[in-house]
Parts: C-alpha cells; sequence; structure tokens
C-alpha cells in the first residue's frame, strides 16, 4: 500500500475540517501513517522504530504526534475520522488531562460481577433511548449514582475510559459529520447496536468508547457537559447531587447477563488453557512487562491474553513482539512464559 498516497488524501480531508466545532480548542497534529517496513511521518519517509506501535498518540522527538498502523483498507474518511481520535489523544496530554485510568492495575482488579454488568446494560439500554428520544435524564443518573456506589472501583475505570476513550470516539464521530454525514449516521447507529448487545460487554473497555461518546452527545443537548477536562472523569463529578434512590428488579438484570458473563469468564480459561497444551513458547524467562494491547486484553489467575503485539524489558532494551499471546505473569510486572496462540 502506497503510504505517501495515503498519507496526501488523509492529509487533504484535515485540512478541510473545522477543528473547533469537533471539540472547543483542539487543534491538529502531526500524524505518521506506518506498516511493517514503513512509515511515512508529516511528508516524509522516516526509519520505523519501536515507538511506532498500535494505533495511539505517541511523544515523538519532543511533540506528540498520532500514528495509525496501516494493515488492511479503509475508507479514507473513515481513516481520516480515527487519525483525528488519535490526534485528540495527544490534545488530552498536551491539557494534562488527569483521567487516564491505570490499564495494568484494571487487568488485575476489574471484577465481571454479574450485579454490575445487568445495571449496565440497563444504563446502557437508557442512553440510547435517551439519546433517541432526547426524554429525561434522571433515571439513567440514578443507576448510575447506585453503580458508583455498589461497584465503586468498576464504575470509575469505566467512567476513565469515557472521558478518554470516550471523547476520543465522539470527536471521531464529530469529523464524519462534517466529511460525510450518511457515514455518521452509520457510525451513530453502529455504537448503539453494540452497546445493546450484552456480549459485547466483554472485555469492557470496548463498549466504553460509545457510551462514552453517546454520554457526551446527550449531556451536552441537556447542557449539562462541559468541554474543558482536566481532573476527575466529568461523568463522575455531575453524579454529585445525584441520590441513588432507585426501583429496579436486580435478580432480573441478573439473569439476563449471567450466561454471558459466565460464557466470557469460561472463554478466557480455555484460550489460557490450549495455549499451555500446545506449549508453543516464544519467550521463558524473568522480564519486565512493559505493554499490551489493552484494547481488548483478558486476565484470569495469573495469565495475560494479549492481541496483535506485546512490549517488555530485556536489560535495559525495550523489545516488541507482533503476534497474539497468552503471558504467564510471575507477579504483576514480571513474565515468566509466554505463549504464541491462534485467535
Amino acid at each position: 500500500m502506497d503510504l505517501e498516497l495515503l498519507f496526501n488524501e488523509v492529509n487533504k480531508r484535515i485540512k478541510r475540517l473545522d477543528f473547533n466545532k469537533i471539540w472547543p480548542l483542539f487543534t491538529p497534529l502531526r500524524f505518521a501513517l506506518y506498516d511493517n517496513e514503513k512509515c511515512f511521518f508529516d511528508g516524509k519517509y522516516i526509519e520505523k522504530t519501536n515507538e511506532f506501535c498500535a494505533n495511539t498518540s505517541i511523544l515523538y522527538k519532543g511533540e506528540y504526534i498520532a500514528i495509525w498502523m496501516v494493515n488492511e483498507e479503509l475508507d479514507i474518511d473513515i481513516l481520516t475520522s480515527k487519525m483525528v481520535h488519535e490526534m485528540f489523544h495527544g490534545y488530552q496530554n498536551i491539557m494534562k488531562w488527569n483521567c487516564f485510568p491505570n490499564e495494568f492495575e484494571a487487568l488485575y482488579q476489574y471484577e465481571y460481577n454479574k450485579e454490575n454488568i445487568g445495571l449496565k446494560m440497563h444504563e446502557n439500554e437508557l442512553i440510547v433511548s435517551i439519546f433517541n428520544s432526547n426524554c429525561d435524564i434522571n433515571e439513567l443518573l440514578k443507576l448510575r449514582k447506585l453503580r458508583s456506589i455498589k461497584h465503586k472501583y468498576e464504575f470509575l475505570y469505566e467512567s476513565s475510559i469515557e472521558e478518554i476513550e470516550g471523547s476520543a470516539c465522539y470527536v471521531e464521530w464529530q469529523v464524519l459529520k462534517q466529511l460525510d454525514s450518511n457515514k455518521a449516521l452509520k457510525f451513530e447507529e453502529n455504537i448503539k447496536s453494540y452497546i445493546l448487545k450484552t456480549n459485547n460487554l466483554f472485555p469492557i473497555r470496548i463498549s466504553c468508547y460509545y457510551t462514552g461518546a453517546l454520554m457526551i452527545d446527550i449531556l451536552n443537548r441537556k447542557g449539562m457537559y462541559s468541554f474543558d477536562l482536566k481532573a476527575s472523569p466529568y461523568s463522575i463529578s455531575i453524579l454529585n447531587d445525584i441520590d441513588s434512590n432507585i426501583n429496579i428488579d436486580l435478580k432480573y438484570l441478573i439473569n439476563k447477563v449471567s450466561n454471558d458473563v459466565e460464557s466470557y469468564n469460561q472463554k478466557t480459561k480455555e484460550i489460557i488453557e490450549d495455549a499451555i497444551k500446545k506449549n508453543k513458547i516464544v519467550l521463558n524467562g524473568s522480564y519486565e512487562l512493559l505493554g499490551v494491547n489493552f484494547y481488548n486484553a483478558r486476565y484470569y489467575n495469573g495469565y495475560i491474553i494479549s492481541t496483535f503485539f506485546m512490549m517488555y524489558k530485556d536489560n535495559k532494551e525495550e523489545k516488541l513482539l507482533y503476534g497474539n499471546f497468552v503471558i504467564k505473569m510471575k507477579d504483576e510486572k514480571n513474565i515468566e512464559v509466554v505463549y504464541e496462540i491462534d485467535l
């Protein structure tokens, strides 16, 4: 794929955008497209280093830039919206937002509790209903307040993802509105449909992109949203004066999601057991784990499942492995064994 040609097409669309309408004070960053061998940054080919990993924003030679790995053909408008999504993560760092979650901690501590998942599924149904009809938001806020009390850690993690990734997803959506209204409408329908399927709540992180984006839209329409976010998740701060007195059939909600929770946990165990059985070891010894693909990472009983890549430290050198892996951890920081898997 011609990275230079693709870069120019994306850049052409970025120059057409009114960034202040996307998010107040947000301005575009420089960006790079790369593949397994080459990297095209800001109009020229540069050396591809380990810094260029996944789709994100990185601090490159003293400035935040957006990067995207080109491993499949994407509609240019869609690719542009996703590149601006990654630019927004750079903007969050520049503006010193401090509501980024601790992803490693969450891998170990986030519990897929049937009660929390059941309540969240009901919450998602309310989000879509309010988005579609602009009806009263009070029941939704009471439900979120209840979850913030009963499942404090899980709610804080979800809210942090909604703030960081949900806002970037919202930005992606606004870009499409400027580039192609039909694609924006399709995006909108897709994210609503996604969060209404219980099995899409596993792993939880992905659905929070979409609930976050929809919540921003809802709160903004209600005159309840601030685009100047730096501190704790805004979706938590607005609950300060909300009570949690709400009538719900908790048993019904738990039963509704019970099979999906059990299926997710069972599938995680099966992936790990299969990796151990096949014993395709690619790394053996004590190494510090630096990063995994948190987008859809799984954890169970001392094992982490990471898709596409993982990063680790060998003495003082940072190393990157591409592939899908089950990582047996010695403790919360150090690797014992890494198995390559097929997913």
